[in-house]
């Protein structure tokens, strides 16, 4: 791993997507959200995704640096938007802020976005509502390349949820998972590391198990599970579909066989989002729900670990951690997306941010 200066990444992501036509301000906002993936640790929606998944589509005018962006419905507590085959990340944000202003409102709200793109993690958009002493939903459909329990066809995508909960002097609880065993990307990390899949996280186009990346590429994703009942599969399966309900059939965009492959030529504007904020103080007293909050993690915290254990983890803690380190020491980025940062540099005349000596 090489360690970049974070102000760096960020001012060169920004720059490369706005010497693409794409507006400053959402530029901003995209680079904020990949530079958050990488401080957290999750590479594979980080830098990682700057050239094949938001330049190369720019470059192929298939993506819209200055889209239309338009609210089709809307109630006090409720809105939808038409992204206008955007890139996902600013209308993503717009969207949550909406939810978020009318939970301030009406204690509760809800917000759909149709005919969008990649958004990056869903945990970004749900920990908006931390600061305002809310609890954060977020979640999108995605490209096909999960098959579903029992299955081979490519019928849902990875379709992540992300939950964040305010806490006191606790770091806040972020739950944010793929509905599918890991992110696509994580395949393809494998391949830029030369290694073999676990088995049961994927299988080859024939639906037989495979450790293979490429092959697993070639193939399908398993729901998170794994494959077949006995270790969950169906439950996992269960949530990807109900993401894909959530955000194209109830937001009114394309979902299961409607939706792209990731194996296939990439449809854009094809994406469907769905956020939720909820106001803790409409149910309780806040000060008191987020002592609680700090109770209830504790208690597992400080629960017996399993033999050749050392301690219990709740979700969000060690991506907290992360980000703490990035701070520290620069946010590290695998040598492959740092050598890809190079040739972007080179491509569109840019400096490249420079590794840092860490001790």
């Amino acid at each position: 791993m090489i360690r970049v200066d974070s102000d760096l990444l960020h001012a060169f992501i920004r720059d490369a997507l706005f010497s693409r036509g794409v507006a400053a301000a959402d530029a901003t906002v995209v680079a904020d959200i990949l530079l958050a993936a990488d401080s957290r640790g999750v590479e594979s929606h980080g830098s990682a995704r700057l050239q094949p998944h938001y330049l190369s589509r720019i470059a192929r005018g298939v993506l819209e640096v200055q889209p239309q962006i338009a609210v089709d419905r809307e109630t006090p507590t409720t809105m939808r938007i038409d992204a206008g085959n955007g890139l996902g990340h600013p209308v993503a944000k717009r969207a949550m802020q909406h939810a978020i202003d009318k939970a301030r409102a009406a204690n509760i709200g809800i917000a759909a976005v149709h005919n969008s793109n990649h958004f990056g993690i869903a945990g970004y958009y749900a920990m908006m509502a931390l600061e305002h002493d809310m609890i954060g939903i977020a979640s999108t459909n995605a490209s096909r390349c999960v098959a579903p329990t029992f299955g081979r066809d490519l019928m849902l995508g990875t379709n992540p949820l992300a939950f964040a909960i305010p806490a006191a002097q606790e770091e806040p609880y972020v739950f944010d998972f793929a509905t599918s065993t890991v992110a696509r990307g994580k395949l393809e990390i494998a391949i830029r590391k030369g290694v073999p899949l676990p088995l049961g996280w994927a299988i080859d186009p024939a639906g037989a198990p495979t450790t293979d990346p490429p092959t697993g590429l070639a193939g399908a994703l398993l729901p998170l599970g794994g494959s077949g009942i006995e270790g969950g599969g169906h439950k996992g399966f269960g949530l990807g579909l109900l993401v894909d309900i959530l955000c194209g059939v109830l937001g009114g965009g394309p979902f299961g066989a409607n939706l792209p492959t990731s194996t296939g030529s990439q449809e854009e504007g094809a994406v469907s989002h769905w956020f939720m904020a909820i106001n803790v103080g409409a149910m309780r007293d806040v000060d008191a729900f987020k002592r609680d909050v700090d109770r209830e993690l504790r208690e597992f915290k400080s629960s017996t670990p399993a033999p050749g254990r050392d301690r219990i983890y709740v979700a969000g803690e060690l991506e907290f951690a992360n980000v703490r380190d990035a701070k520290r020491n620069g946010v590290a980025l695998r040598e492959s997306v740092f050598e890809e940062l190079g040739s972007i540099a080179s491509e569109l005349g840019l400096a490249a941010p420079a590794a840092l000596a860490v001790n």
